[in-house]
C-alpha cells in the first residue's frame, strides 16, 4: 500500500510508481475517513513518459463515495 501522495494542486495528488514498466494493475481505494463532498468523486489518471511527445496522461476511471475502490489495468498503456 502506497500512501505517500504528493499534492501538486489543491485538488490533485500524484503517486510515483518507480517500477511502472513491471506493474500490470493499480488499485485505488478510499479509506472512508474523509469522504468526497456529496455528488463528487475523483478521476484517476495514469501518466508515463513518451520520448516522442513527453508526458502522456491516460484517464483510467474514477472513484466515489458509492464506489470507493477500483482496479485499473495499466500494462497495455505504457510506451
Amino acid at each position: 500500500v502506497q500512501t505517500d501522495a504528493q499534492q501538486v494542486a489543491t485538488d490533485k495528488f500524484v503517486f510515483n510508481l518507480p517500477d511502472y514498466e513491471n506493474v500490470n494493475h493499480v488499485v485505488v481505494f478510499m479509506l472512508g475517513t474523509v469522504p468526497f463532498p456529496a455528488g463528487m468523486g475523483g478521476a484517476v489518471y495514469f501518466s508515463f513518459p513518451d520520448p516522442a511527445v513527453g508526458q502522456v496522461w491516460q484517464l483510467l476511471g474514477f472513484i466515489t463515495n458509492e464506489k470507493p475502490s477500483a482496479i485499473f489495468r495499466i500494462s497495455g498503456l505504457k510506451a
